[in-house]
């Protein structure tokens, strides 16, 4: 019988013919599907552990320095008040001023001018005021003991004479006063050189009150004490 063969029911046999669909041979089944696997954990790198423990430290550090100097900084302002003034040398300051009234003659007295100034923060006291050379005594003129007020000049008078002329000297190469101040951290005394212009008008007049000759003599005049302290 010729003619196109019908699958069962009369439906066209498919293309596979009546042995239906082809089954997968043994061993070419593809493999069942796994679970996935976790990802793998990638270990940090010695770099990356020295940067980390770097900013650690820097960060560890940097809240000592905050936690120590905190109340350091809030105690500075207490503590510069509670700390003693500068000594009293270090903050009062002597410069010559000049020639007040000069020598006359032979045994006569002469005043020059000083000037202190005191850069504070406190006021100073001035108690006495000498001189190193023999035969020569130095008074300071005024009240004594005098204040020189923080951030103030004052003038002051010093009166040399000449006690005897064979002890003083000729010329006065460097001199300088001896100054005994005062203040609340302390009393000193200190050596003054109060440069240019001293020296020069100091030996002038000893040498008017002095004058040049082969013998010095004394000269006959009352000794007059060095500044006291009252």
């Amino acid at each position: 019988m010729s003619g196109t063969r019908q699958g069962r029911g009369g439906e066209p046999p498919d293309r596979h013919g009546s042995l239906g669909p082809v089954e997968p041979a043994e061993g070419t089944r593809a493999p069942a599907a796994r679970p996935s696997d976790p990802p793998r954990t990638r270990r940090p790198t010695k770099r990356q552990i020295y940067a980390v423990a770097a900013l650690l430290l820097a960060a560890a550090t940097l809240v000592t320095v905050r936690h120590a100097a905190g109340p350091n900084t809030a105690a500075r302002p207490e503590q510069a008040a509670n700390s003693p003034p500068p000594y009293p040398a270090q903050i009062a300051h002597f410069h010559y001023a000049g020639v007040r009234s000069a020598a006359t003659g032979p045994g006569a007295e002469f005043v020059l001018l000083l000037a202190v100034e005191d850069e504070g923060p406190g006021p100073v006291d001035l108690l006495a005021l000498r001189q190193g050379y023999r035969g020569l005594s130095a008074e300071l003129l005024g009240p004594v003991p005098r204040r020189i007020e923080a951030g103030a000049v004052a003038r002051l008078e010093v009166r040399f004479l000449v006690t005897d002329c064979a002890a003083a000297p000729p010329d006065a190469g460097m001199p300088f006063l001896d100054v005994t101040l005062r203040n609340t951290r302390a009393i000193q005394t200190a050596s003054q050189i109060l440069g240019d212009g001293y020296p020069g008008d100091l030996s002038r007049n000893l040498h008017i009150a002095c004058p040049d000759s082969d013998i010095r003599t004394r000269v006959p005049v009352p000794p007059s004490p060095n500044t006291t302290v009252r």
